[in-house]
């Protein structure tokens, strides 16, 4: 499992234009039992998303990466 990994989840903003970005500590698809969502962002695209993403990595705290 990979519960310890972070993940970038991506989907239609329902509530308006642009997707909704998500940034979560392990990830179902992963076969992980528990996820924690850790910051979640309105973007306008998918390259704006994995721009966000990469820069959240370095920004966060919660990062906890060796």
């Amino acid at each position: 499992m990979a519960e310890d990994r972070m993940y970038l989840s991506v989907d239609e903003n329902p509530d308006g234009p642009g997707l909704i970005a998500v940034i979560t500590q392990g990830h179902p698809r992963a076969g992980d039992a528990n996820c924690t969502v850790l910051t979640l962002e309105i973007v306008e695209d998918m390259a704006a998303a994995e721009r966000w993403y990469e820069r959240m990595k370095v920004e966060k705290p919660w990062e906890s990466r060796q």
